[in-house]
């Protein structure tokens, strides 16, 4: 990893967002880089116990029990811890056909209120799985087979979208500050 700045990767280099323009900036993109590498072993191990499980289905008859369950809750992990990281190097797919041609300042105007809408969206979608994982929490709701409790996974989830809502408040804030430069 280096202690580069995260640039826009979709307009290149000159596009004017920085996530680690600021010190904050910068630990918050230090933060995103290191759930993602997590949330990629998240992904491994779901590989490892599939690939252990069908190994064990056919060469002993033994499969690893709730092998279904501890993939789904693996899978859903990593892939929560990789949305902020995604955000904060500008990794998510767009369709910029009509905008690629846009002056810079326009293209930044857009990205910013872009990342206003997501920061809202993401904030409301923490909200919601807080409560539900209040609600799984309280009720000890656990998985069918092994008896996994829910609300860990659901922890996770809540904690990955309030950091990308955080990452989408600071992309808006040095987005601002880039009309400024």
């Amino acid at each position: 990893m280096t202690n580069e700045p995260i640039r826009e990767s979709v307009h290149g280099a000159d596009a004017g967002i920085v996530l680690g323009a600021t010190p904050a900036g910068a630990a918050l993109a230090r933060l995103t880089r290191v759930l993602a590498l997590v949330g990629g072993f998240f992904l491994l191990v779901a590989v490892a116990i599939t690939l252990a499980s069908v190994i064990g289905r056919y060469a002993f008859s033994y499969p690893i029990p709730g092998d279904y369950e501890l993939v789904e809750i693996t899978c859903a992990v990593g892939t929560f811890l990789f949305f902020p990281y995604t955000q904060a190097t500008n990794g998510n797919i767009t369709a910029d056909f009509f905008t690629s041609g846009l002056p810079l300042r326009w293209r930044r105007a857009l990205d910013v209120a872009n990342d206003i809408v997501f920061a809202a969206i993401t904030a409301l979608l923490a909200w919601r799985l807080g409560h539900g994982l209040v609600d799984k929490f309280h009720s000890g709701d656990a998985s069918m087979m092994i008896r996994i409790p829910q609300w860990w996974a659901y922890s996770v989830s809540v904690a990955a979208m309030a950091l990308l809502s955080l990452v989408c408040a600071l992309r808006v804030v040095e987005g601002v500050r880039s009309f400024a430069r």
